[in-house]
């Protein structure tokens, strides 16, 4: 009797470890951060979801941020918080500094150029994915790729493939040259000698969809926002 009792105790601690290690034990927030390069659409999108019409932008040096309700279809009633985070490469310590609120990342390219936006696109998911408040959270990222109306445009299929080996090879050189004094965070997110992948991504969930910011018809990023927030 007692040796049941001691194997049933000894396993419901090794399931709480084990929940506590993969980050499940912590409490993720409610806000819907918006990231990526500078001109991937980031701002024109927040303006979409809010306001459902296009708006002329600019590069902004500061965050918009807003509660409101989604536009457009299957758009949950419920109102959100969404901070569209600056694009600037010098100003990613703003969008680190939010992931703790985190319930939803949206990171943003331009899909009508994709080799350097998948780049720089790739650059700024391997700071979120290397990142302490991340690898605790394993918030749920959509890669959003803007402008698909375009003739021009590659399709998040392929999109995915190219972001995916950018990391890989952000991954790759950052641990070659990785300081061993810096304690902040590791530079691999995949085990060495295994190519990155989403699937290896410290997240619960890493999607991609095509989308054009500055029309109607945000429906995949609408629900992939209300699933993670259980919105009703």
């Amino acid at each position: 009797m007692w040796t049941l009792i001691a194997a049933l105790l000894g396993a419901a601690l090794l399931l709480a470890v084990l929940f506590a290690l993969r980050g499940g034990s912590a409490k993720r927030g409610s806000t819907v951060l918006l990231v990526g390069p500078s001109g991937g659409g980031k701002t024109a999108m927040f303006l979409q979801m809010r306001d459902a019409r296009d708006i002329p932008t600019h590069m902004s040096m500061a965050p918009n941020e807003d509660a409101f309700a989604l536009k457009g279809a299957g758009a949950p009633a419920a109102p959100v918080h969404v901070v569209d985070c600056p694009g600037a490469p010098q100003l990613q310590s703003q969008m680190l500094a939010k992931l703790a609120k985190a319930g939803v990342v949206v990171c943003v390219l331009d899909a009508s150029d994709p080799l350097v936006h998948a780049k720089q696109a790739a650059s700024v998911l391997y700071e979120i994915f290397t990142s302490d408040a991340m690898r605790r959270l394993r918030v749920p990222v959509l890669v959003a790729c803007n402008k698909s109306d375009s003739a021009k445009a590659m399709r998040a299929v392929q999109l995915r493939g190219l972001v995916e080996k950018e990391i890989d090879r952000i991954q790759h050189s950052r641990s070659s040259m990785q300081d061993l004094s810096d304690k902040t965070h590791g530079s691999r997110i995949s085990a060495e000698g295994v190519p990155f992948t989403f699937k290896e991504a410290p997240s619960d969930e890493v999607e991609l969809a095509d989308c054009c910011a500055k029309k109607p018809g945000l429906e995949p990023i609408a629900s992939f926002i209300s699933k993670h927030l259980r919105l009703a």
